[in-house]
């Protein structure tokens, strides 16, 4: 019941809530496909008709929710960054979800707590410095890689990225590796067919739930920015960056070169 105690929570209840309310065109209709597969996922999964399917269901749910959030920011200010994007290319994809786990990760070495408040029917952030709590309405403008929020350079959102990997070549590595995971969870190979333990597939079910729901989230928040925020700026301006680096190169079809 991993995505199903997360989609049931009032939070994402909320975020569910809102994105339909704000969200048209292809963002909605990806956001609810996301939904939908989570859904799906979670079913398959207590049914144990096939942990690789299910986890499949999950996988695509984030894809959906990362063409929903591109879509909307191509919609509501950032089209021209957001348009780097090919929301048909699983690496490509990859790297905007990958954006969405390193944010997750901030989040929580802030101690970043996200409660409903039903009385504003507003989605609040806990955030804990020292010893003291700060509430805030949760927005995209709370996050920031630099340490002046409003600067909008892309550079340590790169660095953010980039310092997973030890060079270039691994990261190019991951992002293909991670963009192919979801088919290798449902081909064979030459040791026999894919297999998921359920401790797996709960945790991937987790993962994705999550990056599902965050991706869905900074669709609809985006809808209210009546300038371009400088933190969606850094990010969409890193996802570039890695996108033009694990970019096949383009081969020449005369010369092969």
């Amino acid at each position: 019941m991993v995505v199903k105690a997360l989609i049931d929570h009032p939070v994402a209840d909320w975020v569910y809530r809102r994105a339909n309310e704000q969200l048209s065109g292809r963002a909605l209709s990806c956001a609810v496909n996301a939904r939908n597969h989570l859904v799906r996922a979670q079913k398959i999964a207590d049914a144990e008709i096939s942990s690789t399917i299910a986890y499949f269901c999950a996988t695509h749910a984030t894809e959906e929710a990362v063409a929903a959030f591109i879509a909307s920011a191509k919609m509501h200010g950032y089209r021209k960054l957001a348009g780097k994007v090919n929301i048909h290319d699983h690496a490509q994809k990859a790297v905007v979800s990958a954006y969405a786990q390193i944010i997750s990760g901030h989040a929580e070495e802030l101690k970043l707590v996200v409660a409903h408040n039903p009385a504003a029917d507003d989605v609040l952030a806990r955030i804990r410095i020292g010893g003291e709590e700060t509430v805030y309405p949760l927005r995209l403008r709370l996050f920031s890689f630099n340490e002046d929020g409003e600067d909008p350079s892309s550079e340590a959102a790169f660095d953010a990225f980039r310092s997973w990997f030890p060079d270039r070549a691994a990261m190019v590595e991951r992002v293909r590796e991670r963009a192919s995971f979801r088919d290798k969870a449902l081909y064979a190979g030459d040791d026999g067919g894919p297999a998921l333990s359920r401790q797996q597939l709960d945790d991937g079910l987790r993962e994705h739930t999550l990056l599902t729901l965050g991706l869905i989230w900074a669709a609809m928040d985006v809808t209210s920015h009546k300038e371009p925020e400088p933190f969606v700026v850094q990010v969409l301006g890193a996802i570039s960056t890695v996108i033009d680096q694990v970019r096949p190169s383009k081969v020449c079809k005369h010369c092969g070169k």
